[in-house]
């Protein structure tokens, strides 16, 4: 007897290279003439952005930058603390078997140490160690069965599951601008660090888009004309609507 089946193509998402990399991005940097000597580095922090990622044969290609801000001791009466700021940019090519041009770069990048080295009073050296966390997934359509017909007198096990099918994606850069006002009393002279955090993320499916939204939790401490320190916190709401399947999975049962 022949079995007839009705058949569906999906597209499979298989995960091809999973990889963690540490690499290191240096450069020098030379105090403006606008700020004191270096006596020594007390404090650095940094924030690490990317901005373009491909997949290569057997490699992956991460452009982006780390944006760093140093408080140091000036080698001055006056001052009690500055702060520099310096953006380094990186484009390292990882070594990633199995990847191939084409498949879908999952990436996430987390400063692990920041090392700064006073080279001479006007000269300031700074290594940043950043460790990518890569997965390299494949997109393969193939052909599913979800139904068996005319098996009336034949004994079956069904059993019903549910499989996730990649059928678009896409990526966005969202620009968030805002005013922040610091007390009254200060006299802002310069911002000695700045720290940004998405917190509160929330992504919602509807017809033919995806609402992504979070709120983005920045810090800021600086330092006034009467060399005092000062912080301020505040949160801004972030979104993003994706139109048109731009990136949005759908569920078979």
């Amino acid at each position: 007897m022949e079995i007839e089946v009705n058949k569906e193509k999906i597209c499979i998402n298989k995960l091809v290279a999973e990889k963690k990399e540490l690499i290191f991005v240096q450069n020098d940097m030379i105090v403006p003439d606008s700020k004191p000597d270096v006596l020594n580095a007390i404090n650095a922090t940094g924030n690490v952005c990317i901005y373009k990622k491909e997949v290569m044969e057997d490699k992956v290609k991460i452009d982006g930058n780390v944006n760093t801000y140093i408080m140091y001791l000036p080698d001055s009466k006056e001052d009690n603390l500055r702060a520099l700021n310096l953006s380094l940019d990186f484009s390292e090519t990882i070594s990633v078997p199995n990847a191939k041009e084409g498949m879908i770069l999952v990436t996430n990048a987390k400063i692990k140490d920041i090392e700064c080295k006073v080279i001479n009073g006007r000269k300031i050296g700074i290594k940043v160690g950043v460790e990518f966390c890569i997965k390299v997934y494949s997109n393969e359509e193939v052909d599913i069965i979800n139904q068996i017909n005319n098996i009336d007198d034949i004994q079956t096990l069904q059993e019903n599951f549910a499989i996730n099918s990649l059928i678009g994606n896409g990526n966005t850069v969202i620009y968030a601008k805002e005013t922040l006002n610091i007390d009254q009393k200060d006299e802002l002279a310069e911002i000695l660090n700045v720290d940004i955090n998405l917190i509160n993320k929330d992504i919602k499916l509807s017809y033919n888009k995806v609402l992504t939204k979070a709120d983005a939790e920045v810090k800021i401490m600086y330092l006034t004309e009467d060399n005092r320190i000062g912080k301020i916190t505040r949160d801004y709401t972030c979104y993003r609507i994706y139109r048109h399947s731009e990136y949005i999975r759908r569920k078979h049962m």
